[in-house]
């Protein structure tokens, strides 16, 4: 009966870690959205060289992922794909370069998507990083 106690308790502080897990997670909102889009969008707008530099902004593009809300969601994990695609590029393989252009390509209506979205709710023009009046 003992170990029956135990086992409860056990069961009952993972479950409370999990929950707690799950809580602290930062919601996908709009505010916290652009909030992170504000610490993330001076390395945004720097174009990339080296795999470093590409790992890098694979990374920002994936903590804006995490908080991306519903209405961007879809289009940005599009994005954060076609970056992980063009972070592993081998440029001296003609289909591997293809498949990236193929991939930016069938992105263009998703990065349009998401840039017009991030215009209208954040203020930020995404391609300068500019600040810019909301159009929405």
């Amino acid at each position: 009966m003992l170990s029956t106690r135990r086992s409860a308790r056990l069961a009952l502080a993972v479950f409370s870690l999990v929950a707690l897990g799950a809580c602290s997670e930062t919601p996908r909102t709009a505010t916290n959205f652009c909030r992170q889009l504000a610490k993330e969008i001076p390395g945004i707008t720097v174009p990339t060289a080296t795999p470093a530099e590409v790992a890098t902004m694979l990374e920002r593009y994936r903590r804006l992922g995490k908080v991306a809300p519903l209405a961007i969601e879809k289009d940005w994990q599009s994005l954060t794909e076609l970056l992980t695609l063009a972070s592993r590029v081998n440029a001296n393989d003609a289909e591997s370069v293809q498949a990236v252009v193929d991939m930016a390509y069938s992105t263009e209506k998703a990065a349009d998507a998401a840039a017009k979205w991030i215009k209208e709710t954040c203020g930020v023009d995404i391609s300068t990083g500019l600040n810019v009046a909301p159009t929405g």
